[in-house]
Order: C-alpha cells, then sequence, then structure tokens
C-alpha cells in the first residue's frame, strides 16, 4: 500500500511561520515596497478627531491598567474596552468577530502550508445584510460571519513577541487584500461596475497593539508579493491619546471601504450618516 504524505502546515504561532509566510510572497516592512498613496492613508489616518478624549483621570486609570496585564486577553479586553470604537448601536450591519479563524479562503500560493488566518479582532459587514448573490464572499462558514472585511488587530502582551503579531498582520492583510481582489474582479465583470479607483487604492489596514503603543499597517500587493507598510506609530500611553485616535480613525476609514467595495457589487445598503465616509469629523 502507498503511503499517504501528509503535507505540513505552519501555525501562525509557530516558530517557522514567519519564514514560510516570506517565502509564499508575504513580505515584511522593511522589505516591502510603499503604496502610491501610502501619504494619502497617513493623511487620513492621522487625522484629529472631534470627540472629546476621555478624561485625563480615566486615561491614568487605562495607563494603571494596562501596565497590570500580563496576558492578551487583559490586553484585548481593556483595548476593546477603552481604546477601540464600537460599532453595535450605531451600526447593526456591521460586526467584529473575536478570535476567530478567517476558513472561507481559496488556497493560493501566499497561504500555501499555512494554517487559516486567526485574527484576534476581524471588522467587516455581517453577510445576512448582504443580498444572496454576495454572500459567497463571505470569510466564515456560520451563519454568524462576515463580509468585505478591511480591518484587523492583532494584540500582544506587554512584554510579549511584538515582532511576531507584526508577522500576524501581515497574513491577515495578505489574505483581506485577496478577498478584496476576488470581489474586484467580480465587480469589473459587471457592465458599468468596473471602478479603477477603488482597483488601485489602498483599502486593507491592520493593527497591532500591546496596549501601550499602537502600529498601524496598510497592506497591497505588487507582481504576487503581498507588502505591509508601516502607516502610523502612536503611543497609547501620552495624552491626548493620540494612539486611540489612530486606531479609531483606521477602523473607519475600513468600514467605509467596506460599504464602497459592497456598493460596488451592487448591495444596497444605508450606511449611517454619524459614521460618515473619511475620517474628517469623526467622533
Amino acid at each position: 500500500m502507498k503511503k499517504m504524505m501528509i503535507k505540513d502546515t505552519f501555525s501562525t504561532t509557530s516558530s517557522k511561520f514567519q519564514q514560510k509566510a516570506y517565502g509564499n510572497g508575504i513580505l515584511d516592512p522593511t522589505t516591502s515596497k510603499p503604496p502610491q498613496d501610502l501619504s494619502t492613508i497617513q493623511h487620513h489616518l492621522t487625522q484629529r478627531r472631534t470627540s472629546t478624549q476621555p478624561s485625563e483621570h480615566s486615561h491614568q486609570q487605562y495607563c494603571k491598567g494596562i501596565s497590570d496585564l500580563y496576558n492578551e486577553a487583559g490586553v484585548s479586553f481593556l483595548i476593546q474596552a477603552e481604546i477601540m470604537k464600537r460599532y453595535y448601536g450605531s451600526d447593526p450591519q456591521y460586526g467584529r468577530a473575536h478570535g476567530r479563524a478567517i476558513t472561507q479562503v481559496p488556497e493560493e500560493d501566499f497561504n500555501n502550508g499555512l494554517s487559516n488566518p486567526l485574527p484576534n479582532i476581524l471588522e467587516g459587514l455581517k453577510t445576512r445584510v448582504l443580498p444572496s448573490h454576495l454572500q459567497s464572499h463571505s470569510l466564515h462558514s456560520s451563519d454568524r460571519s462576515l463580509t468585505f472585511c478591511h480591518f484587523t488587530t492583532e494584540f500582544k502582551r506587554t512584554d510579549g513577541n511584538f515582532k511576531q503579531a507584526v508577522s500576524q498582520a501581515a497574513y491577515d492583510g495578505a489574505t483581506l487584500f485577496s478577498a478584496r481582489d476576488r470581489a474586484l474582479t467580480r465587480a469589473a465583470a459587471i457592465p458599468g461596475r468596473g471602478n479603477d479607483k477603488a482597483a488601485m487604492e489602498t483599502a486593507v489596514l491592520t493593527c497591532v497593539t500591546d496596549g501601550k503603543v499602537a502600529e498601524v499597517f496598510a497592506h497591497h500587493s505588487q507582481n504576487g508579493q503581498y507588502h505591509q507598510n508601516l502607516v502610523a506609530r502612536e503611543s497609547l500611553l501620552s495624552y491626548p491619546n493620540r494612539g486611540r485616535e489612530l486606531i479609531r480613525n483606521t477602523q473607519d476609514y475600513a468600514r467605509s471601504k467596506s460599504y464602497e467595495l459592497a456598493a460596488l457589487l451592487g448591495a444596497d445598503l444605508e450606511e449611517q450618516k454619524q459614521e460618515s465616509k473619511g475620517t474628517c469629523g469623526l467622533k
């Protein structure tokens, strides 16, 4: 009897993950080429927000809390409670997945031999609000799935391996870029739906944070390689908290791209007015 060969698959926490991902064409920030619109993205994400910052006392409590945490779960909880924007009440069409593997991804060169991406946070449109003919773009197989996602976050504890989280974010970004590219290819085949601007712009963003600092990366592809470029880096411990603004601007920007992509494919979804596109004047 012929022996069946078992294909090795490296998880995102494997010591060999970064080397394998790089071999698959997922570049790190030091070897990536910047997108043409990098300065435009930086302008959007570093805007000052109109909403009032939390009080200095509240900020000091956050700083004390984050310094006392020793695991990713604690960092995740505090960041989501105190720093990240929540859309639960303002936009029932937009959702967040916590520590959930992206399973509905075709095998391509970039993910060959790698386990499914497992971002700590993934945000996108809820699949169930989309027309049935677009639900095949879902990133999950269950009824609580997300589609047209443009944003993930990777957490590390304050003394954790930040470089590993950056590598995990690179894989997240390549996966979301690939999914967006498939959607744009479908849109281009629909008369009157093709959009050169959407195809050229950088839309996929990832955030890496340990609760003390936040780094945001932009993701794009050139010549079959997936590039990861640092857009901005801000402290979450200084006051006023520019890191908080950076993360929220990133969330809002990515959310607007989810709606734009859905509209390009013919989905009639009304974006909430108080969450207007772009980042100027956002709360």
